[in-house]
């Protein structure tokens, strides 16, 4: 697999009744109970185990109110993890190893903590990419920031002082060839954390699949492996989605140069797999058929959960809608163009859900008879069809971000057009663009909404606006 340097750098059934339940209702599906975590915080990657990336609890900013958005404080540094934002804290991890809590109201630096770096070997050094996840650990009364970090370890901290509560091995990267990395958020629900484990950049490959931690303890209870014992392949670069039942998602990477994913031990490859939760046992599967198959097309896109649908983004340009209850395609749409040497900008992004419209962004297409570089599409989540299309300059591989005042927020990844990169605002309800921020930076992170803010990372700091 090609790019991963590029990465350094997700409704059948679902009656319209249940777009008009309230907004507080939605929220409680989504985010942990916990004492210091409030509805309008954005405490994990794409917000909760759901993958919705829909804060709609935060109504502050508006199509009509982007213009009035003013930078609040900058902190320098370089930022591939998207912000966790909550108890007044923003927490992210950052290229040099860092892991920072940041105040939430005016920059400064409340805590920090080394993680680890690893230096450039058979791949380019890595710091953080994975985004951290605050939950509330009910056995310690207190929330916990939880963080697959570079040294190849899960992380319990404390959300008051970064204080280590426990660490468990994930899989520790060798001293002398990049092998393991952990691209991969943690995703916390029912007590228990899910984190994929994969290879840094396919040089060499190991042996793919999800680990499963006790939230208390930080003990391994199952860990399910996208392929036998004595091969290699099906990295988990994504993180793994959980429905209200309990059901855990993941999409999955390639089999080795020459090897075809539809030979017995490459079955999980290319897959988007449903596991059970106490033991991550496969229930159901589904490979992207022999037709869509392409050189660089496994799933970097982790599943979103909508209505009775689970569906994510491969980067053969395609994102794969399936039925839950079976695992079985219900329908695909091309997002844009596959990944090639020349397009860094793959459909790596999850998917973002109102309740009502899937919301996918993605690389080069082409809308109307014109060719543009990156697009966001407002989808019908019954049938795939594209209700709008924006094109946009650059493509996306952050995932769309949404609050509860009708505004999307996306950053661009290319390098195709590097100039015209940044942070588009766009309106949920016709695809308007409605103001640009950042003009020129690589966002490969997914900026976030929350408390009325508006929380952006790339390569040159983090950033925070609000009206």
């Amino acid at each position: 697999m090609s790019h991963r340097a590029a990465r350094t750098r997700s409704r059948a059934g679902l009656s319209l009744a249940l777009a008009g339940i309230a907004g507080a209702s939605l929220i409680a599906l989504a985010i942990p109970a916990s004492a210091g975590i409030r509805a309008t915080d954005w405490p994990a990657y794409l917000d909760g185990p759901r993958h919705w990336s829909d804060n709609h609890a935060d109504a502050a900013i508006t199509p009509a109110t982007a213009a009035s958005l003013a930078l609040k404080w900058h902190a320098a540094g370089s930022f591939l993890s998207s912000p966790a934002v909550a108890d007044g804290a923003v927490f992210i991890g950052a290229t040099s190893g860092e892991f920072y809590k940041y105040s939430e109201s005016t920059g400064k630096v409340l805590d920090k903590v080394f993680l680890g770096h690893l230096a450039a070997r058979t791949c380019p050094a890595m710091g953080f990419v994975s985004t951290a996840t605050v939950a509330y650990d009910p056995s310690r009364g207190e929330d916990i920031v939880y963080v697959s970090a570079p040294d190849g370890y899960l992380y319990a901290l404390r959300a008051a002082n970064l204080a280590v509560v426990w660490k468990s091995v994930i899989a520790i990267p060798s001293a002398t060839v990049s092998d393991y990395f952990d691209w991969s958020s943690p995703t916390v629900a029912s007590g228990r954390i899910y984190v994929g484990i994969s290879s840094s950049c396919d040089s060499p490959l190991i042996r793919g699949g999800v680990a499963g931690y006790y939230q208390g303890s930080g003990k391994r209870f199952a860990t399910f492996y996208t392929v036998p014992a004595g091969y290699v392949g099906g990295s988990v670069w994504s993180s793994a989605a959980v429905d209200s039942s309990g059901y855990v998602y993941i999409s999955t990477g390639n089999q080795p140069p020459g090897q075809s994913p539809l030979s017995p031990p490459y079955k999980y490859t290319d897959s988007i797999i449903k596991l059970a939760p106490g033991t991550l046992k496969v229930l159901a599967s589904y490979q992207i058929p022999k037709s869509d198959f392409t050189g660089d097309g496994d799933f970097g896109g982790s599943p979103t959960i909508f209505g009775s649908f689970v569906g994510a983004c491969n980067k053969n340009g395609i994102y794969y809608a399936l039925e839950r209850s079976t695992m079985t395609l219900a329908w695909k749409d091309r997002i844009g163009a596959k990944s090639t040497a020349s397009t860094p900008a793959q459909c790596s992004a999850a998917a973002a859900w109102d309740g009502t419209h899937l919301y996918i962004a993605g690389p080069a297409t082409t809308i109307g008879g014109t060719a543009y570089y990156g697009s966001v599409r407002q989808v019908d989540p019954q049938t795939g069809a594209f209700l709008w299309q924006t094109g946009l300059p650059d493509g996306v591989i952050g995932s769309p971000t949404m609050n509860g005042g009708g505004l999307i927020g996306l950053g661009t990844y290319d390098k195709s057009a590097p100039s015209q990169n940044g942070v588009f605002l766009v309106s949920a309800s016709d695809g308007k663009v409605v103001r640009a921020l950042l003009p020129g930076a690589y966002d490969f992170a997914q900026n976030v909404f929350a408390d009325g803010m508006l929380f952006a990372a790339n390569g040159t700091g983090l950033y925070a606006y609000g009206l």
